[in-house]
């Protein structure tokens, strides 16, 4: 009889991230969980040097405060059965992320420098790497810590509003949790994990982690990516598998040959199904056609779906993907700059019915997402530019620093000519917005509904006008304008807000208004939209750049006279 042993959960759970950002919450809240004590190296640092990090990088200067700081964590990983919170900076040693993870499970706390700056107004704690514009600092540091902080075994999104900071703290918990029971041991003996942490330049990883506690998943964002798909099939484990590519006829003449050569160059077997082009192709008659293609070719649940396009492809082959033999892994490989910021990211998958758009549909998380910069270039100008109104979104309820990015590079990114390293940039940081609050909610019951700002009118007027006058993001363009003169009037935001919001828009050459569309027709289709609870519709406004709420309360008549307003012109 022969038994199989099993490793031990890590006895170290360690706690990395930004200061603020809610580490000593979570960590005491885990301490009590397990009955394991909790230890935060900021307050061994005080207690061996009697004065507290911020007195001593006031008086010593930082460097002095680090060298300190490391023999903090030293004395902290001595310990077993133990939750250790880091200072923010801390991570940043290569000696200290080895100590951390020679027999701890690291595990990175993630929110928005908006998020944590608001948490800290209501912090008296000294920090003086932060003082001054919070948020700008704490920008600051995130964009000099993240590459570090993506070393750690899991990622833990912390993003919530004030209201749910509890249910925030305890969803982090039990992911955690969940984790360490499940994959700690494993994640700590991953093949050379401690060499990669001792490192002190680690190599850069994705742009972007989806997380959602039960899948995993990474954004690669840059020139030249459908060349690696080979690497990428086999970094996320999908390797010696066969593919089946599914396109349209608008992408396929375009990058098809790319996509061919790289896999027929590895050695990977698989055949390819092209659809027409557009909307119209979004529908059940056209997935069972793929069905059949897919039994035809004796595809099995190992087998991968690629679905190389915008978003009409990605929504289609993810339903597929999601339904043919209960489930197979689909890799999303978008095409559009909607696509690589909005469709390809968060598992939403959907095929239309005449009574609307994404009736039918499920949550499908990809393996992957590889967003190749370089396919951009062959969009038409016009379906390049409707892209941005869903990057601009996530600046608006989320990000500032993408926002400021956005309003100062508009014409180089909206140039007939844009910098691409330049456009990787923003795609890659919305990228990051949007795998946060997918990892935070991934089906859409909380904190996700803020993705749909500007999308309750938007898509009462895509419908409207039957998906054929305006463009996916040029609707959401309008649908922003109508929610920000929503936000005005009930007062949730200054018109100053409303009016950068507009240049912004205008910047990119997106429209403000949809003038000539019936108002009555989507109104109606409004009352129809899937976000409608108990019969009232939810709007998503903004209380500031960064700060988004959802709100039921809206009433109908001022509903009424907005969306007059904005297609009016």
């Amino acid at each position: 009889m022969t038994t199989t042993s099993v490793s031990p959960a890590p006895k170290q759970i360690v706690l990395v991230g930004l200061s603020g950002v809610g580490k000593s919450t979570v960590g005491k809240a885990l301490a009590q969980r397990l009955g394991w004590s909790y230890v935060d190296t900021d307050d061994l640092v005080t207690a061996r040097d009697g004065k507290t990090p911020a007195e001593i990088i006031t008086a010593r200067g930082e460097p002095a405060f680090r060298d300190i700081e490391a023999r903090a964590v030293v004395e902290a990983t001595k310990q077993e059965s133990v939750i250790i919170a880091t200072g923010g900076g801390a991570f940043q040693r290569g000696a200290n992320r080895r100590a951390l993870g020679e027999r701890g499970l690291i595990c990175f706390l993630d929110a928005t420098p908006t998020e944590i700056a608001r948490r800290l107004r209501a912090d008296t704690t000294p920090r003086p790497l932060v003082d001054g514009d919070l948020e700008v600092n704490l920008a600051r540091l995130d964009a000099e810590r993240r590459p570090t902080y993506n070393h750690a075994d899991v990622w833990v999104p912390v993003q919530g509003a004030p209201a749910q900071r509890e249910q925030t703290c305890d969803a982090a918990v039990a992911r955690i949790l969940r984790a360490w029971t499940t994959d700690g041991a494993s994640l700590l003996a991953k093949p050379r994990r401690l060499e990669r942490l001792g490192l002190e330049e680690p190599a850069r990883g994705p742009a972007a982690l989806v997380d959602t506690g039960t899948e995993r998943y990474p954004i690669w964002v840059g020139q030249g990516e459908l060349r690696r798909l080979p690497d990428r099939l086999r970094q996320v484990g999908l390797e010696g598998r066969r593919v089946f590519l599914i396109s349209d006829t608008s992408v396929i003449d375009a990058h098809g040959r790319a996509v061919a050569e790289a896999l027929d160059t590895a050695g990977i077997a698989g055949a390819s199904y092209v659809i027409p082009a557009g909307e119209a192709s979004k529908s059940q008659r056209t997935a069972s056609e793929l069905y059949a293609w897919l039994a035809s070719e004796r595809a099995e649940r190992r087998d991968v779906i690629l679905a190389l396009g915008g978003g009409v492809v990605g929504d289609l082959a993810g339903y597929v993907a999601a339904t043919y033999l209960r489930g197979m892994p689909v890799v999303q490989l978008p095409t559009s700059v909607l696509a690589m910021n909005d469709a390809a990211i968060g598992g939403k998958v959907a095929v239309d019915l005449p009574a609307g758009k994404n009736l039918v549909g499920a949550f499908h998380q990809p393996a992957a997402v590889i967003s190749d910069i370089e396919t951009l270039r062959t969009l038409p100008r016009r379906s390049y530019i409707e892209g941005f109104a869903e990057v601009i979104k996530h600046g608006l309820i989320l990000d500032p620093t993408l926002l400021a990015l956005l309003e100062r590079e508009s014409a180089r990114i909206a140039s007939p000519a844009p910098d691409l390293d330049l456009v990787a940039e923003v795609v890659g940081r919305s990228s990051r917005v949007k795998a946060l609050i997918v990892s935070s909610d991934p089906e859409e019951r909380g904190i996700r509904a803020i993705l749909n700002y500007g999308h309750t009118v938007g898509h009462g007027i895509e419908q409207a006008t039957g998906y054929t006058e305006y463009m996916h993001g040029e609707a959401v363009s309008v649908g922003m304008m109508a929610a920000g003169r929503l936000g005005v009037e009930l007062g949730t935001m200054d018109q100053a807000l409303l009016d950068r919001q507009a240049d912004l828009l205008r910047a990119f050459g997106l429209p403000t208004a949809a003038p000539g569309v019936n108002v009555t027709a989507v109104l109606d289709a409004m009352k129809r939209d899937k976000k409608v609870e108990q019969g009232r519709m939810r709007f998503v406004l903004l209380e500031g750049p960064g700060l988004a709420t959802v709100r039921g309360d809206v009433p109908e008549d001022l509903v009424a006279r907005t969306v007059q307003s904005v297609l009016r012109g």
